[in-house]
């Protein structure tokens, strides 16, 4: 197949709605799946889209990169009760900042079961279509924190000259071994690319897998904030944080045992060094990388809260995805 010809067939993968003229975007990132715990990454970068009333440019055809048995397509009724079905979506918006020397790309989407490689190149083509200058991945990561404290963000690239335009993000070369998501895969297409890239992750206390959970989410997009300059006004996100709070409160007050591990995790005894960085690519469905081993009725532990958070969101609406009061 030559160049041309598989240019071509990526390329078909994409619907493009209109071709914006953006002055040296920079393209934030999120998929849902491995590389989201709780939701957090998506439901920032959601934020964001609907805060900014983001117009979508593109989307990604779904046919060829999702096993649907898997990830499968949801039925909606449309105002005029009609059954809908809504398929897996990749979706790229952009946002004008007239206040800044740059604007926006935002990319929110669903880690891909299917031809990887043909996904990250088509996605990098769109890029380097658009000029993007640089690249932020959004994720979370499950991690021994507990919930009480503020939400810990830990910022890479491995970009120099990104670490000096944003000097929040760290340079540092991850050690990790092992399995990777889309987010990994990705970094690793857009170096070799030459587009500079960097991440922010949120860790998720390991002991809390609800989602959404709008407290690390409001601890990514604080972080967004300063380092970009967005200006964003976050009290919505802040309130819907600190309600969850008060709802996981709530529930712990219910085992006694959970609530000494707590503050167990707030002592820092079960946090070790505090210093060392989580590795970012852990397996969030690996049950070895659940949680410590004294973690007090662990899937027990999980399954209460997710009740309990449930039964709390239903009254306001049922499905809980949307975290803003």
């Amino acid at each position: 197949m030559g160049e041309g010809q598989g240019y071509n067939q990526r390329m078909d993968n994409l619907h493009w709605l209109e071709d914006p003229d953006l002055r040296r975007p920079v393209l934030i990132q999120a998929f849902a799946g491995w590389n989201d715990a709780s939701a957090v990454a998506t439901t920032a970068l959601r934020f964001l889209i609907d805060r900014w009333e983001a117009p979508k440019f593109a989307d990604v055809d779904a046919e060829n990169f999702y096993n649907f048995a898997r990830v499968r397509p949801h039925v909606r009724l449309d105002d005029d009760q009609n059954r809908v079905i809504v398929w897996p979506e990749n979706a790229f918006h952009f946002h004008l900042e007239p206040g800044l020397d740059r604007d926006f790309v935002l990319l929110i989407g669903i880690e891909p079961n299917l031809r990887w490689r043909t996904f990250g190149e088509m996605i990098i083509e769109v890029c380097q279509k658009i000029g993007v200058t640089s690249v932020l991945s959004l994720g979370g990561l499950v991690a021994q924190v507990p919930h009480t404290v503020p939400p810990r963000v830990t910022g890479t690239t491995s970009d120099p000259e990104l670490a000096t335009q944003f000097p929040e993000l760290q340079v540092q070369r991850s050690r990790y071994q092992g399995p990777t998501g889309i987010v990994g895969v990705m970094s690793d297409m857009f170096a070799k690319a030459g587009i500079p890239t960097g991440s922010l992750w949120g860790n998720v206390p390991h002991y809390i897998s609800a989602s959404p959970n709008p407290k690390v989410a409001h601890g990514l997009l604080t972080r967004l904030n300063s380092i970009y300059g967005l200006g964003l006004d976050l009290s919505d996100m802040q309130r819907a944080g600190r309600r969850f709070e008060r709802q996981i409160n709530e529930a712990l007050a219910q085992n006694p045992e959970v609530s000494e591990y707590v503050k167990k995790l707030e002592a820092g005894i079960e946090l070790g060094d505090e210093d060392e960085e989580p590795s970012v690519e852990v397996d969030q469905t690996s049950e070895e990388d659940s949680g410590p081993v004294d973690l007090p009725a662990g899937e027990d532990i999980v399954r209460h809260l997710e009740e309990f958070l449930r039964q709390r969101r239903e009254p306001d609406g049922g499905s809980g995805q949307d975290p803003r009061p």
